[in-house]
């Protein structure tokens, strides 16, 4: 079981949620690997970390559980940090290495 993370606008609007990844218990947290968002590639932690911080810091996207929780900026990345601790021989086996980061594309399951 896993909790899954998105970045909304702070706002209302028809616009699709941006999936971020997900969070399950004794894995690294897994990135949803996006080669191309509004021209960005969001395929690395360090991508996604200043895109959310660019983000959040204007003021008009927050970053959402799939519980409707809002989770501030701080609190994820703190999050992302702690995951990185665990060591699940099998965290690359369906995900990708990407410089110790895990990302998947396409669908999460």
């Amino acid at each position: 079981m896993g909790t899954n993370y998105y970045l909304v606008p702070n706002r209302p609007t028809t616009h699709k949620p941006l999936h971020i990844g997900k969070s399950s218990c004794g894995w690294k947290f897994d990135f949803h690997k996006t080669e191309s968002y509004e021209e960005t590639p969001l395929n690395t932690f360090e991508r996604w970390r200043d895109y959310l911080t660019k983000t959040t810091a204007a003021g008009t996207h927050i970053i959402m559980d799939e519980y409707d929780r809002i989770v501030p900026l701080e609190e994820f990345l703190k999050m992302v940090k702690e995951k990185q601790k665990e060591n699940n021989p099998e965290d690359f086996k369906y995900s990708e290495n990407v410089n110790g980061y895990r990302f998947m594309s396409g669908e999460f399951w």
